[in-house]
């Protein structure tokens, strides 16, 4: 290897320095060092394709986020497991993305009804009508952040419809929300204890009111949760509950805002595939958020504890060691992906990675994509030329959500 690969390979994978830009890191790891161990985390780094697909279907509690599917690096260097670790408490029951199965299925199926590809579809109206008016709004002041002011408040806003909460709290929750998902430096990541307490404020009250008002399943995202019993015949607490919406909160928020501002800017920079797309939204707007998704995805990582001894990809993973399957780089893989570094808005995607996979596939996924082509087609519908204000743009290095932050546009020309 040259010497510039070797150093690559030899940085902290979760060094501030790398996450500015990690895209070489990716690719030196998929070219020269695929299945990479790092001893001070005790964690094997899966970089191609392939193999994250191949890791995340791995079922019958093999793979668990027991430690949380983000683990602050902190935590890695000074949390050695001997052996498998305990499975995490079902009574209290503990957040649901750290559950073993069959709790992690049990806590998913009792508030996925909202956001089954049906009951989202329900709420196209809802969406378009609020991202219509709030254009409308923005449009008036000639220049705006596609993430935050556009993308970013009606992610938030269908969030709080879909919790009950007044829409008039939707920007103070997402400022929150991107608050507390910024690098932490002593932790070297997000820290998800403080992370859980912190955002649980804003879901706590609509839980309390649904409960005292019957939870009859009119809000079927809380009122399954309140109605589910355990084995026991044991009721969830508030705050249980609590802890299993809180990723539906976070990743409705965060991901659909930054890939709708990239996706447009990438459209911008790609003036021929924009007309192209032009020439028949309807049709059109679909097959390029696709693209979007993959190209734009902010998501790097996701972890898994090994609760038994496994070989995969020609690895042995010891019960208690730790995986890492870097989304991210499996979206850029060139064994995958031909020209993985180009956009091409109509690619042919096969198989796509970007919501994960297996059993902690995105929950949100329908709901994300049907946001994203309704934000996309009534921007362009309703203007004509734009330009990104790039030397304003904001883009903050984070060990698991890359992307930009802030994407002023300013419009030129309406349609």
């Amino acid at each position: 290897m040259h010497n510039s690969v070797e150093a690559l390979l030899d940085m902290d994978p979760f060094s501030l320095e790398l996450m500015v830009d990690p895209l070489p890191f990716y690719k030196a790891l998929r070219d020269h060092d695929p299945r990479r161990y790092y001893p001070e985390y005790d964690t094997f780094f899966f970089s191609r394709f392939e193999d994250v697909w191949n890791v995340l279907r791995v079922g019958d509690n093999a793979f668990v986020a027991t430690e949380t599917n983000l683990p602050t690096p902190q935590y890695l260097r000074t949390h050695r497991n001997q052996g498998a670790p305990s499975f995490a408490s079902i009574n209290p029951m503990a957040p649901g993305p750290s559950l073993h199965s069959p709790y992690y299925e049990q806590m998913r199926q009792a508030h996925i009804a909202p956001l089954r590809p049906r009951a989202v579809a329900n709420l196209q109206a809802f969406i378009a009508d609020f991202v219509a008016n709030r254009l409308k709004e923005l449009l008036a002041g000639g220049k705006f952040d596609a993430v935050g002011d556009y993308a970013g408040v009606t992610a938030a806003s269908t969030v709080c419809h879909l919790f009950g909460i007044p829409l008039a709290h939707a920007t103070a929750i997402l400022d929150y929300v991107y608050q507390i998902t910024r690098l932490d430096p002593a932790q070297g990541g997000v820290d998800l204890g403080s992370f859980f307490v912190k955002l649980k404020q804003f879901i706590l009250p609509p839980i309390e009111t649904r409960r005292a008002q019957g939870a009859d399943g009119s809000n079927a995202l809380i009122d399954g949760l309140i109605q589910y019993r355990a084995e026991d015949g044991r009721a969830l607490g508030d705050n249980e509950i609590a802890d299993q919406l809180v990723c539906v909160m976070i990743g409705g928020l965060e991901s659909v805002a930054k890939v709708t501002g990239q996706g447009l800017m990438e459209l911008w920079k790609h003036p021929d595939q924009l007309a192209a797309i032009r020439a028949d939204l309807a049709t059109n707007v679909p097959i390029a958020v696709n693209e979007i998704v993959r190209f734009c995805a902010p998501a790097q990582y996701t972890f898994r504890t090994a609760h038994k001894d496994v070989e995969i990809a020609g690895c042995r993973i010891r019960a208690g060691q730790r995986v890492a399957c870097l989304l991210h780089s499996a979206s850029r893989d060139e064994r995958e992906f031909e020209r993985p570094e180009d956009f091409v808005w109509d690619r042919k995607i096969p198989r796509v990675i970007s919501f994960g996979l297996g059993q902690h596939h995105c929950i949100g996924k329908h709901l994300a994509l049907l946001e994203v082509q309704i934000l996309l087609t009534e921007f362009l519908l309703r203007v004509d030329r734009f330009e990104f204000v790039m030397a304003e743009a904001e883009r903050n290095p984070s060990c698991f959500q890359r992307g930009w932050t802030k994407l002023p546009v300013r419009v030129a020309e309406l349609a």
